[in-house]
This record gives C-alpha cells, structure tokens and sequence, in this order.
C-alpha cells in the first residue's frame, strides 16, 4: 500500500514503549505514534492511549524514504474522527473540581490550633 503524508489511515498496535505506540498498517507497513503525539497534555501511562492488538487512526506526518516507516499522529485528527478500540476501564485519571480543594492558608490557623491542643494534651497525660 502506498500512504502519503496526510492520509488517514488505521493501524493495529503491536508494540508498546514508554515513549510510542508501534503500528502495523494494511501492506504490512510499520509505524510509530510518539508519545507527543497522542496528546497535548502530559501523558503519565501510555498505556492509557492503547494495548496490544488495538486499532487506532491516525494520520501520516512522514514516511522514512528508505524503508517506508510511517510516523504517525493521533492528536491531529479531529476530535470528533478519532477513533480507537481501547478499552481504558481498568486505568482512569482522576477527576476534579475547583470546590475539591479548599485554601489552605485559611485552614492552616486551625491545623495549628488542633496540633497544638493534641501537644497539651500529651504532655499532660506523661
């Protein structure tokens, strides 16, 4: 098969790296998806992105002359094009909101105060 760059096409992980998902194309092609690809935040587990035996699209960015090795991207396709069969169920990033977290310098005065009671009362008890 003969891909250009710009195409979009599917490919079937086969390899898992820290830093890449390593695809296989129809005609027996390989390719990789860098980490930086998959995403513009940072990505903890790539894992996250894919397993062995996944499909997933992407589009070509650039083709090695020599041997015709695709590097490919999943974040250039558009949002709502992507497509991939992973199953992320057993791997999930936590969700929050601003009201999950409270300022801690206005808690901070009761946190002394409490260490400072739990201090009396220790030392009152020896």
């Amino acid at each position: 098969m003969d891909y250009k760059i710009g195409d979009i096409i599917i490919g079937k992980v086969n390899q898992i790296r820290p830093y890449a998902l390593f695809l296989t194309f129809e005609g027996e092609v390989n390719g990789l998806l860098h980490i930086s690809e998959l995403s513009d935040g940072y990505i903890r587990d790539i894992e996250k992105f894919g397993s062995i035996g996944d499909e997933i699209k992407v589009k070509v960015l650039s083709i090695d002359s020599s041997n015709g090795f695709l590097r490919v991207s999943y974040k250039a396709i558009p949002e709502k094009e992507r497509y991939s069969t992973h199953q992320n169920t057993n791997r999930s990033v936590p969700q929050f909101d601003e009201a999950d977290f409270t300022d801690l310098e206005a808690k901070l005065p009761e946190w002394i105060e409490q260490t400072l009671q739990k201090a009396k009362e220790e030392k009152n008890n020896d």
